[in-house]
């Protein structure tokens, strides 16, 4: 398992130990937005707004977890895990994500995200949807996880006031759909 140093910010960091992994929450900003993601990660401009005030607001309780999570060679079927703000990163993927929360139960974990908007509405059936950047980046936190040992078979995402499942499966690649 690879771990690497833990920092209050989630903006991209000069230090030499992340430098080679991609942030899942990078991934999440390019599909939100490409140009955004130019301005924040490549020109360095990033300018705090109400929303972005609230969500670091509402993220302070999670990002007081202490990041520990039961190494997957020692998870049974038996343990109940709740571990917050756990940071793993995947060398093969050279992929790295911080999960504000990992649950695990029947000896599969579930990574659990949170979100201060709304979900998309106007699905195939009118209902709920889970945004394409938040899907990119709960399936990277699975990717990680599974390369990191665990099952991961499902994600959620909790958008303020409601709860979406972003993929149930078997654990194969082909499972994720929302």
């Amino acid at each position: 398992m690879a771990t690497v140093p833990q920092s209050d910010d989630t903006r991209p960091q000069s230090d030499d130990a992340i430098a080679d992994y991609l942030p899942a929450r990078m991934l999440n900003e390019f599909v939100y937005c490409p140009r955004l993601y130019f301005y924040e990660h490549v020109e360095g401009v990033f300018v705090h707004n109400r929303e972005t005030v609230e969500g670091a607001l509402r993220h302070a309780k999670v990002d007081e977890g202490k990041g520990e999570l039961t190494p997957a060679d020692e998870l049974s079927a038996d343990d109940s895990i709740h571990a917050r703000s756990v940071t793993l990163s995947s060398e093969r993927y050279g992929l790295i994500a911080k999960m504000d929360l990992v649950e695990a139960d029947e000896g599969a974990v579930i990574p659990v995200d949170y979100k201060r908007g709304p979900p998309r509405t106007g699905g195939p059936d009118g209902g709920l949807e889970v945004w394409d950047a938040d899907r990119v980046q709960l399936a990277v936190q699975a990717l990680v996880l599974r390369d990191n040992g665990y099952r991961c078979d499902e994600a959620i995402v909790y958008y303020h006031y409601s709860a979406l499942c972003l993929f149930r499966g078997d654990g194969s690649g082909e499972a994720f759909r929302g």
